[in-house]
């Protein structure tokens, strides 16, 4: 029998006859890539968490210290790189709606959820870590969402959540696939708190003492503890270092004047944007496109878009190019569609951008109205 991807525990509670729930994400081989059985497994604990009067709240870790989750597992959604793309785009289909389906479901929990972020958080992973309640990230916490340099663009609501970064610096993490450290993640708001590794035991023994009276009176009661033995970590990453003239050069830009300053502070700055090079000039565009016109979209609609975007990429084979080159062969040489921003042209742009003609309803919309999540 097949060893589950995720493994379920309980811990039980102080103070009220009750448990914690603990997923811990276990596929140590693939740095714990969501495949769509870890999916399945994700959302069949979802669904007990929430049907069992004697969990109060849901811990999600991992098994490894190397990484949280590094992301899907796009090898599989490309077809390993298929030259040319995606002609049958009915599995990658499937596998992105229960993977955004996963992102939505952890938002509209009754009960807390908490995660502790160690390692690398990337795409897939990163869709995980922003739909819990409390997100935990160590001095070893890298992260993400770097769909550009395999020629795709943040998705499993990625257009959505960068949008509520610092001063509108999502846009450029969007468009360069950036990785940013915790402390620098915490100021961007894309993390709630910066512990010690060694802190994760204590940190889970803390939560299993809180005030489960209802999940308001649990976060309020882990904020109040948390702020009596922490304080502001000494450290100060690069983006929150110059964040503020980063914001001056971007604002009210449309995403080909940010990227004309974005490679600006790529040369002052090198560290802001490590690998600038490797993003596919076509998905960055894309990316910056998608950013801007979902900036007063709901959440779900968000990834309705991102779903039409993933179909389309697919189909044109820009997402399969990267895979290919990064993950597949690894030559690490691509073969973009354009060869720079500049010759990126608008009609290509529009076409990646433009809804799906679906069949019937939307299959994303269909399962997150079946599982009663709704615009």
């Amino acid at each position: 029998m097949t060893e589950p991807s995720i493994q379920f525990s309980t811990r039980p509670l102080r103070g009220i006859d009750g448990l914690l729930a603990v997923a811990t994400l276990n596929r140590p081989e693939a740095l714990n890539a969501l495949d769509h059985r870890m999916i399945f497994e994700l959302l069949e604990i979802i669904k007990r968490v929430e049907s069992d009067h004697s969990i109060f709240g849901l811990w999600i870790e991992s098994s490894i210290e190397k990484a949280f989750c590094a992301g899907g597992d796009v090898r599989d959604v490309t077809n390993f790189g298929q030259k040319g793309g995606v002609t049958d785009l009915s599995h990658a289909s499937d596998y992105l709606a229960d993977e955004y389906l996963l992102d939505l479901w952890l938002r509209k929990m009754q009960k807390p959820v908490f995660a502790w972020g160690d390692g690398y958080l990337m795409g897939g992973g990163m869709g995980i870590f922003q739909g819990v309640d409390v997100r935990f990230v160590t001095e070893h916490s890298k992260l993400a969402m770097p769909e550009v340099r395999i020629g795709f663009v943040p998705d499993c609501g990625g257009s959505w959540f960068l949008n509520r970064a610092t001063n509108g610096l999502g846009i450029c993490l969007s468009m360069t696939g950036a990785t940013v450290s915790a402390s620098d993640a915490c100021w961007l708001q894309l993390a709630d708190w910066l512990l010690p590794r060694q802190e994760k035991d204590a940190v889970l023994d803390t939560i299993c003492g809180l005030n489960f009276s209802s999940k308001y009176a649990a976060l309020s009661d882990l904020g109040s503890k948390l702020s009596e033995v922490t304080s502001r970590s000494p450290s100060q990453g690069p983006w929150e270092a110059v964040g503020s003239q980063l914001v001056n050069r971007i604002r009210h830009q449309t995403p080909e004047g940010v990227w004309r300053a974005i490679e600006f502070w790529y040369q002052a700055i090198p560290e802001l944007f490590v690998g600038l090079e490797q993003a596919s000039p076509g998905a960055s565009l894309v990316s910056g496109h998608q950013f801007q016109r979902s900036r007063f979209l709901s959440l779900y609609e968000c990834v309705i878009q991102e779903h039409d975007l993933a179909m389309h990429m697919l189909g044109d084979g820009e997402w399969c190019e990267g895979v290919r080159a990064l993950l597949v062969d690894k030559d690490k040489n691509p073969d973009w569609r354009f060869d720079s921003v500049e010759q990126v042209e608008s009609d290509w742009i529009h076409a990646m951008l433009a809804p799906m003609n679906w069949e019937g309803v939307h299959p994303l919309r269909k399962k997150l109205a079946e599982h009663g999540i709704y615009s």
